[in-house]
């Protein structure tokens, strides 16, 4: 028995790479029958040149050259740097069939020209239509659902296409081997020696058809396969796939014009040349590119050039026809000299457009600035400006989803769709952190991010500036909600206890003033119980000006009750159970119905208004629908609709209008049940 190391019947040591095909030897031969391939696929061609009968032939044939030349080349490439890369052999194994499969069809359609009934002639050019077509065939329905590693998705869709493909494949052999006639247009009416009889004419056409129908939905099903493994890979992996998504667009459409007169060869070969030049780059790329930044500079000076072209025939033969001076000598110095003059200029505003184009707002730094600078400054809703804010930029800048977060992560804004991985800057004010800027993880430039940090810091001050401002309301709400809580402490002390008191003071002086004989005691008394009674009267003053009487007698269900009896107008009050409310509550909610079935009655128009109050876990919503003219008309002297708000807004809660002309008014207000419940 041998083991791997031993000496071979050769002499030679045997090593265990060697065995398996990996070691340099296997390495080297990876690198030699690429070079081999492509020399047989570019002789093909070369011979397919040559052999050209007409002018036309000719170029169909140097078109085809070039994609053959591209997909050897690149082939030879890949394997050359990264040796059994099954992409790269592919490429070389397209290419090398390819030349070959032209230079039958050439060759054959010379012989067939001098002799029809050539039967080597007839089997070469039936040969080199299968061998011609399978390589394209191939390039647009199994190239990409092996892109970019050889290796197929697992998933229900990625078999599915391999499937289509491989029945587009089998009905395209079947036609092209047993046509009745060859496949070139050029000498259809030769028989196929391979084919079926002429009777079957009509099943190999349907074959036919049928290749293109599968090709149609093996494209569809891998151009949703590539959209798959788009989203399934990461930054690198989806930049890979979009390069070859953009290639493969020109051959799609190449085979959406084979069904016109116009998909002649030159067409599939100018079609396919950007295919393997893109493959390449994107098998051999081991970082991100920045593709906007190329696509800037290729629309910049591309654009430049051509204006500048442009700009040199205008002089030349614009201003030489106009001075009837054509062949002047002077007229090329003076186009380079306006070429020359206007070459600046035209550059910075070509640079500018292409920065729009490529980069959007991205390309303004100081325009995001200064506007984001003009919307702060003449902010008055830091809320509603956040947002507005937080939208504007997610929108012109394209970070998908953006959003500005507090001091303990709270969502203040947001735009956008939610995605799963972030970036984020800190967002200081004063030295002090206040919150972050997140946004959906994407490749950015330095001087995007340096635009994002001027943005941070701006955004910075408003979300201190909105920290400050829920602060104050916060505390607003503290001290409006315990100075109703006082005002029934004491509204409920004075009227339990100083109030009985003083009665009974009254009380104790006519009893002195029963026993007592004295006219001028009598009299002291009478004053005494004057100045008494007039205290309690002062004292019911201050009881009812701390709180409405009805709320602590009915409670607040009963007491608008109460309310809607007093108005000229049929009121239905609807209520369920309210759970106990906070004095602030009861407060605010008994004055905004008091004032808006007021106005319902002064000003609607109306006969009937609906009351509905309508507790939920954390608000009391209260509605107010009447069915007057809706018409809110502003009033000088009008209070009311402002009160109603202010009282709302100074516990946390809000106040809508919701005017309808013709039908009525809705007042729709919530409070909050505990603090904080509507921020």
């Amino acid at each position: 028995m041998v083991h791997a190391g031993q000496v071979t019947a050769g002499g030679a040591s045997a090593s265990p790479g060697a065995a398996l095909g990996t070691g340099p030897l296997a390495g080297h031969a990876d690198r030699i029958w690429p070079a081999t391939a492509a020399l047989v696929g570019l002789t093909g061609e070369g011979v397919a040149v040559a052999a050209a009968t007409t002018e036309s032939a000719r170029w169909n044939e140097l078109a085809v050259a070039a994609a053959i030349l591209a997909y050897t080349a690149v082939g030879v490439l890949i394997l050359w740097h990264r040796p059994g890369h099954p992409i790269g052999r592919l490429a070389v194994v397209l290419g090398a069939i390819w030349g070959p499969g032209e230079a039958l069809v050439a060759t054959s359609y010379a012989a067939l020209l001098h002799d029809p009934h050539d039967t080597m002639a007839a089997l070469g050019s039936t040969a080199g239509s299968f061998l011609r077509g399978l390589p394209w065939l191939v390039s647009v329905l199994v190239l990409p659902l092996v892109f970019p590693d050889g290796h197929r998705l697992d998933t229900r869709l990625a078999r599915m296409a391999g499937r289509v493909s491989a029945a587009a494949l089998a009905c395209f052999v079947l036609a092209t081997v047993l046509s009745p006639s060859l496949s070139d247009l050029r000498v259809e009416d030769v028989a196929n020696p391979l084919g079926l009889p002429a009777r079957a004419r009509d099943a190999v056409d349907a074959v036919a058809a049928s290749t293109l129908l599968l090709g149609v939905v093996a494209i569809g099903l891998a151009v949703a396969v590539l959209v798959q493994r788009y989203r399934c890979t990461g930054a690198l992996g989806r930049q890979q796939t979009l390069l070859f998504a953009l290639a493969f667009l020109p051959p799609v459409a190449a085979l959406g014009a084979s069904v016109s007169d116009v998909a002649g060869p030159w067409l599939f070969g100018v079609a396919s040349v950007p295919l393997p030049l893109l493959i390449g780059v994107a098998v051999l790329q081991r970082r991100l590119y920045d593709v906007p930044l190329a696509l800037n500079r290729s629309l910049t000076y591309g654009t430049l050039w051509l204006s500048i072209a442009l700009l040199y025939a205008i002089t030349v033969g614009g201003v030489g026809a106009m001075l009837q001076q054509r062949g002047a000598v002077w007229l090329p110095w003076a186009a380079a000299g306006i070429v020359a003059v206007s070459f600046a200029p035209l550059r910075e505003g070509l640079q500018r457009t292409a920065n729009r184009v490529t980069y959007g707002q991205w390309a303004q730094p100081d325009e995001v600035r200064s506007r984001t600078a003009r919307r702060v400054g003449d902010a008055t809703n830091l809320p509603g400006l956040l947002q507005s804010l937080v939208a504007e930029l997610a929108d012109d800048l394209g970070l998908g989803h953006l959003e500005v977060t507090g001091p303990y992560g709270e969502v203040l804004a947001a735009a956008g769709p939610e995605d799963g991985a972030y970036d984020e800057l800190p967002l200081t004010a004063y030295g002090a952190p206040v919150g972050a800027l997140r946004w959906s993880r994407r490749a950015l430039r330095v001087g995007d991010l340096e635009l994002l940090g001027d943005l941070a810091r701006q955004l910075g001050a408003v979300v201190h500036a909105h920290g400050l401002l829920e602060s104050i309301r916060a505390a607003q709400e503290r001290l409006v909600l315990a100075r109703e809580e006082e005002r029934r402490r004491l509204r409920r002390d004075l009227h339990d206890g100083l109030g009985p008191a003083l009665a009974g003071l009254t009380l104790q002086v006519d009893t002195v003033r029963n026993r007592t004989t004295d006219p001028n005691a009598d009299t002291a008394l009478l004053d005494l119980r004057s100045g008494i009674q007039a205290t309690v009267a002062d004292v019911r003053r201050m009881v009812e000006g701390l709180r409405p009487a009805s709320l602590d007698d009915l409670g607040l269900v009963e007491a608008v009750r109460q309310l809607a009896g007093g108005v000229d107008l049929q009121v239905t009050v609807e209520a369920s159970d309210l759970p106990p409310l906070p004095a602030a509550v009861e407060v605010a909610a008994y004055r905004i119905l008091q004032e808006a079935l007021t106005n319902a009655a002064r000003h609607s128009g109306g006969t009937m208004a609906t009351v509905r109050l309508l507790p939920g876990r954390d608000l009391l919503r209260i509605e107010v629908a009447d069915d007057g003219s809706g018409a809110v008309l502003p009033r000088p002297d009008g209070v009311g609709l402002d009160s109603m708000r202010t009282r709302a807004e100074e516990i946390g809660g809000s106040f809508e209008l919701q005017a309808r002309p013709g039908t009525g008014t809705t007042i729709v207000t919530t409070l909050p049940l505990v603090e904080g419940a509507t921020r």
